[in-house]
């Protein structure tokens, strides 16, 4: 039976895989701050209280640019 090793078990990975993964992060985080800018902006238009989808907006659009900055630091 073959064994599969994960990068050499060293923790380090290949550039490419890296920004592979941030990627997939990144659409991940620019698909759900694209809904919480939806939700925020329907709480405003209903008038409803938006402090809570707000909040939520800005934690994604921090992570959002925080993996943007992470992928373009990869240099690949």
């Amino acid at each position: 039976m073959a064994r599969f090793s994960r990068g050499g078990g060293g923790g380090a990975s290949h550039p490419r895989a890296r920004a592979q993964r941030l990627e997939v992060l990144i659409g991940i985080l620019a698909f759900f701050t694209l809904m919480a800018a939806i939700q925020a902006v329907t709480y405003e238009l209903r008038g409803r209280s938006a402090t809570g989808a707000a909040l939520v907006l800005l934690g994604l659009v921090i992570a959002l640019a925080l993996a943007i900055r992470a992928r373009r630091r990869t240099g690949v």
